[in-house]
């Protein structure tokens, strides 16, 4: 590939640059994988995941999919895993207080899905109301658990704006504009990312005998790659589906997916170069994208062979092509053939969550989905370190604003060179205003 030729002299004279790279003191190395930013990882896989499962139920009980009691079932059991997490540090009683009014919210969530589909005017007042009171019981837990580390006024506010997000996608599905409902989709799902940091760092800061501060430089990247890659998951499993049913927002669905895929593209360029970033591309639309399309399209028709075929392309060609990639552009700080196994791992999940879905086997589905939404987690832990132990300069300033305003509101104020892939995805994101259609094989 002419990507690695070019790749490998421009890595080399890099880190033979004074101050870059290799010249960093031992101790002084950034971690990706410290007690705070293990911690906010945890966060940001349940509540992102929260994020995601609530909206897809939330259409599926509106579309009258046979898969949205599993979806909620999902979302319910999703909530009963951050209760430990959260006993974990301030015990059972404060665990099982968490779980109860985060109960009551999903169950708010779902009657409002219910009420707009039923055109419900009363069951939508209620639901709305019973969501108002989650933002305010939930934030005066936050204050309380954290002494006040994390202040109630901004948690109410960032919980509410973060139920802003999901109800205004869900009102803009429903409405059938769509490329508002996935833009701002995409939207919920980087703010999201910023209650793991706001509430780890409150906790950090509350106990920082047992927690390093997690909204550190390294910190802020390995949440990045976490989000780009489990946005990637949760897209790619809405898509399939609604490729699967025939669904009228499949195309935007789809579009969607290419959002985040440029996200992928931008970040590689600015890291590896141009030249990289267009074989990432490459590869990610040939072998990954455009063939789950296929599986999809494949189910639909019942034909076995064709979806087959597609299956084996995903969890072997694709795997080993972007598997080799990684290794190759991170000096083998991925070995190749662990990285090969987790990108098989992951194709793996995404191929049986989708044909267990069209089999009918809806819980199986979603146990497979939150399998495979854990995966994408530990392939970002896995890619973020490789590249802060490699550019090790680029991740060791901290990040200026360690308890954000709002509570939840993430790093978004952090410089640009030390978010490089956040920063480069917030600026697509705005730029995107109409629906663009992806080659489905690029030359």
């Amino acid at each position: 590939m002419k990507w690695k030729k070019l790749l490998a002299p421009v890595l080399g004279a890099a880190l033979l640059v004074p101050g870059f790279g290799t010249t960093a003191l031992a101790d002084e190395l950034p971690k990706t994988d410290t007690t705070g930013v293990e911690l906010r990882a945890t966060l940001d896989s349940l509540l992102s995941e929260h994020y995601a499962l609530a909206i897809d139920s939330m259409m599926k009980t509106y579309d009258g999919d046979k898969g949205a009691e599993a979806a909620a079932a999902a979302l319910a059991e999703n909530a009963a895993d951050m209760e430990p997490v959260i006993a974990s540090v301030y015990g059972e009683e404060g665990g099982a207080a968490f779980g109860a009014i985060f109960d009551e919210h999903n169950m708010g969530t779902e009657d409002y899905a219910l009420a707009v589909k039923e055109g419900n005017d009363d069951l939508k007042q209620q639901s709305l109301e019973e969501i108002q009171s989650f933002t305010e019981e939930m934030a005066a837990f936050l204050a309380t658990a954290t002494e006040g580390k994390l202040p109630e006024e901004g948690a109410q506010q960032a919980l509410r704006t973060h139920e802003d997000f999901v109800q205004n996608t869900f009102d803009l599905y429903a409405a059938g504009d769509y490329v508002a409902a996935y833009t701002t989709y995409l939207e919920g799902f980087k703010q999201i990312f910023g209650a793991g940091s706001a509430i780890s760092g409150a906790i950090a800061a509350q106990f920082p005998e047992k927690f390093t501060d997690p909204n550190t430089a390294a910190g802020d990247f390995r949440a990045d790659v976490n989000r780009i890659a489990a946005e990637h998951f949760a897209l790619s499993q809405l898509s399939m589906t609604k490729g699967f049913n025939g669904a009228e927002d499949f195309d935007f669905a789809d579009w969607a997916q290419d959002q985040n895929t440029e996200e992928f593209r931008a970040a590689i360029a600015s890291i590896y170069g141009e030249e990289a970033g267009t074989e990432f591309v490459r590869i990610w639309n040939n072998e990954h994208i455009s063939v789950q399309g296929d599986l999809a399209t494949a189910a639909a028709s019942d034909d076995g062979s064709a979806a087959e075929e597609a299956a084996n392309t995903l969890k072997n060609t694709f795997a080993e092509e972007l598997g080799t990639f990684l290794s190759t552009a991170t000096e083998e700080r991925m070995p190749l053939q662990a990285t090969i196994d987790g990108i098989t791992a992951h194709e793996t999940t995404v191929v049986d969550a989708f044909t267990q879905y069209t089999s009918g086997d809806y819980d199986a589905s979603y146990a497979t989905y939150r399998e495979g939404y854990a995966i994408m987690f530990g392939i970002g832990k896995g890619l973020s370190a490789a590249v802060t132990d490699q550019f090790p300069e680029k991740f060791q300033t901290a990040a200026p604003e360690k308890m954000p305003k709002t509570g939840f509101g993430g790093t978004a104020d952090s410089s640009n060179e030390l978010m490089i892939w956040s920063a480069l995805s917030l600026l697509f994101i705005a730029a995107a205003g109409t629906v663009t259609y992806r080659q489905r094989k690029q030359d």
